[in-house]
């Protein structure tokens, strides 16, 4: 049995980490129709431009409706996948009716902003306690 630190990474799987990586450094890491996240103001705003442009009556007091969301979910068939449908209600929390407030969907996607961020972090940390240890040895 190896080691964690004895498995064989193939160049491929460094290849998509690189590029997971530089998609986290992104100032548009959700992506260019979601609008700025370099910061988390900038993320917020893009958040709320997103709810508007979503709920297609921005002057009306509507809700966003949940399958509006859920469509992000179907599949190359037509069908939405359930895991996926899933995972989104977890992320955002529609209530019992499937409404969304602005508040509640700017609320779902800071958390994930902050995750990321974390995750960055994280990364970036560990890499100067590599580079440290590589310079001790």
């Amino acid at each position: 049995r190896e080691s964690a630190s004895k498995k064989h990474v193939s160049i491929s799987s460094v290849l998509k980490f690189r590029n997971a990586l530089l998609s986290i450094k992104n100032d548009y890491p959700f992506s260019y129709a979601f609008g700025l996240a370099d910061t988390r103001e900038s993320c917020i705003e893009s958040s709320q431009d997103l709810y508007t442009r979503l709920l297609f009556q921005p002057d009306s007091d509507e809700f966003l409706r949940f399958e509006t969301l859920a469509l992000v979910a179907t599949g190359p068939d037509g069908l939405i996948d359930q895991l996926k449908a899933k995972d989104l209600m977890r992320l955002f929390r529609p209530d019992r009716n499937g409404r969304l407030s602005v508040l509640d969907f700017v609320k779902s996607i800071d958390t994930v902003y902050k995750e990321l961020r974390f995750l960055q972090a994280s990364i970036e940390n560990s890499s100067q306690i590599d580079k440290s240890f590589e310079n001790i040895v």
